[in-house]
C-alpha cells in the first residue's frame, strides 16, 4: 500500500500534473467569469427616424427612407435607463449637388457604453432634385350665382403674386393659381382670407407648396353694368417741322373706366382720343381732348369723357462739317507758321439752319494760343469760336497743329 500511495503522490507532484491542473483551473475560471458577464448584458432592437444632415437648401430628396432598424447592446443597467432620444441615425449630405443620385452610409450616434450591433439598411440612395420658387399671379374666379344686375368692383388681392415651391418638373405643371370666393362671401362686403388652388396639367411627383398659401381679398358687389379700366391711346395727325420731334405723349388719366357686359368688356383693349393735328406745334403743348366711344357695341365710357393730352417736343440735331477753316495764332505779335494751316470744324444745330451754313454765316474762327510759350516748334490744341448761339462745335480735325517761328525756329 505504501508503494501505491507513493506512486500517486509522485504523479500528483510531477510537473506535467501541475501544468494540467493549472490549465484546467484557468479554463474553469474563464467560463465562470464570462458566463457571469454575459448574463449582465442585454440587446435591444428598435426603429429610429433617419435624418438627412447638411442637405442643400435648393434640393429635394425624392423617395427618401424615413427610418431604419437598429440593434444595440450594453449592460442591463445601462440599457434599462437609456434615453432613446439620445440615439441619432443620420446621413451626411454635405457637398451633394442636386441632379444626381448618391449612395451614402447611415451613421448611428450612440451614448457611451452602448455599442451598435446592426443597422438595417446600412446604406441609402439619395436621389436629389433641384427645388425652385416660381412667382405666379393670382387669378380670381367669380362664382356663377352672382345675382342678376350686380358686378364686382374695387377688387384687390394681396399679394398679387405667390411663390410656388417644388422641384422644377412639378412647378412646370402648375398652370395657374386661383382664389374662388363664394357669392355669400362677396355679399358680406368684408375682407376675405381665401385659400389658393392649383390648376395643374399632371400629377406632381413630390410636394408642391405655396408661399403664402392664402391671400387677402377685397371686393364689393355693386348694382349696374360691370366696369373695367382700359388704357387711353392718343390719336395724332400731321407732322412736325424738320427741326422738332416728339419726345413723349402723356394722357391724364392714362386709364379710363368703361362699362358693359363682361363678355363685351374683354373685347376692348383701349379707347382713343379724338384726332389732334400736331403740324403747327413747335413747343410743348397741353390740350384737353374728347374721348371717342369704344368701338364695341354695348360698351360705353363710364364717367370720364375727356383727357388732358401733354406733348413734349425736342429739337432735332443735325451736323455739318466746314472745311478749310484757317488757324490763327494768338498770344504773340511775331510771325509764325502753322502746320497744317487749316482744319475742318463740325458744327451741330437744327436742320433748317445748318443745311446751307457757311463759315462767314456764324463767324467761325479757329485758333491756337501761343501765350507763355517760349520754345518752338510746339504742338498746340486748336480751339474754335462762333458768333452765333444757334450752333455748337462738336469736333475739330485735326485737333492739334504745329506752330513754329517764321524766322528763327529756335528760342526767342
Amino acid at each position: 500500500m505504501k508503494i501505491a500511495n507513493r506512486s500517486i503522490d509522485d504523479i500528483i507532484t510531477s510537473p506535467w500534473a501541475l501544468w494540467l491542473i493549472s490549465i484546467t483551473t484557468a479554463v474553469a475560471l474563464w467560463f465562470y467569469v464570462t458566463g457571469t458577464e454575459e448574463s449582465n448584458y442585454a440587446s435591444r432592437k428598435f426603429t429610429c427616424p433617419l435624418e438627412y444632415r447638411s442637405l442643400d437648401p435648393q434640393a429635394v430628396l425624392r423617395g427618401r427612407v424615413q427610418e431604419v432598424d437598429v440593434e444595440i447592446r450594453g449592460l442591463e443597467k445601462d440599457i434599462a435607463r437609456l434615453n432613446y432620444d439620445a440615439i441619432a441615425c443620420f446621413v451626411d449630405a454635405r457637398n451633394l449637388a442636386p441632379g444626381k443620385r448618391y449612395t451614402q452610409n447611415v451613421s448611428v450616434a450612440l451614448p457611451p457604453d452602448i455599442t451598435l450591433v446592426s443597422c438595417v439598411p446600412s446604406q441609402v440612395v439619395l436621389d436629389l432634385v433641384r427645388q425652385i420658387v416660381r412667382l405666379m399671379p393670382v387669378e380670381v374666379v367669380l362664382p356663377q350665382d352672382i345675382p342678376e344686375g350686380q358686378y364686382l368692383e374695387g377688387v384687390e388681392v394681396i399679394p398679387r403674386e405667390v411663390g410656388v415651391r417644388g422641384i422644377e418638373t412639378d412647378v412646370a405643371k402648375v398652370g395657374s393659381l386661383r382664389a374662388m370666393p363664394t357669392a355669400e362671401e362677396l355679399q358680406s362686403g368684408k375682407e376675405l382670407i381665401l385659400p389658393l388652388k392649383f390648376v395643374q396639367s399632371e400629377p406632381f411627383d413630390g410636394a408642391v407648396t405655396l408661399e403664402p398659401a392664402q391671400v387677402r381679398f377685397k371686393g364689393t358687389l355693386a348694382r349696374g353694368l360691370p366696369k373695367r379700366r382700359v388704357p387711353v391711346n392718343a390719336r395724332l395727325s400731321g407732322g412736325l417741322d424738320a427741326d422738332h420731334e416728339i419726345l413723349s405723349v402723356v394722357t391724364d388719366p392714362s386709364e379710363v373706366p368703361i362699362e358693359g357686359k363682361l363678355e363685351l368688356l374683354d373685347r376692348v383693349e383701349a379707347v382713343e382720343t379724338e384726332t389732334v393735328d400736331i403740324s403747327q406745334f413747335t413747343a410743348n403743348q397741353a390740350v384737353v381732348v374728347p374721348l371717342k366711344a369704344p368701338d364695341v357695341e354695348g360698351v360705353s365710357l363710364s364717367g370720364v369723357k375727356s383727357v388732358r393730352l401733354t406733348l413734349q417736343l425736342g429739337e432735332v440735331k443735325a451736323g455739318k462739317t466746314l472745311s478749310n477753316v484757317p488757324v490763327e495764332v494768338r498770344g504773340s505779335d511775331k510771325s509764325w507758321t502753322v502746320n497744317p494751316a487749316s482744319v475742318a470744324v463740325t458744327l451741330e444745330g437744327v436742320p433748317s439752319k445748318i443745311e446751307n451754313l457757311s463759315v462767314g454765316d456764324v463767324g467761325l474762327r479757329a485758333w491756337a494760343d501761343l501765350s507763355n510759350i517760349f520754345v518752338t516748334p510746339v504742338m498746340l490744341p486748336v480751339r474754335a469760336e462762333l458768333a452765333s448761339d444757334d450752333f455748337k462745335v462738336v469736333k475739330i480735325e485735326p485737333s492739334t497743329v504745329t506752330v513754329n517761328a517764321a524766322e528763327d525756329p529756335g528760342k526767342w
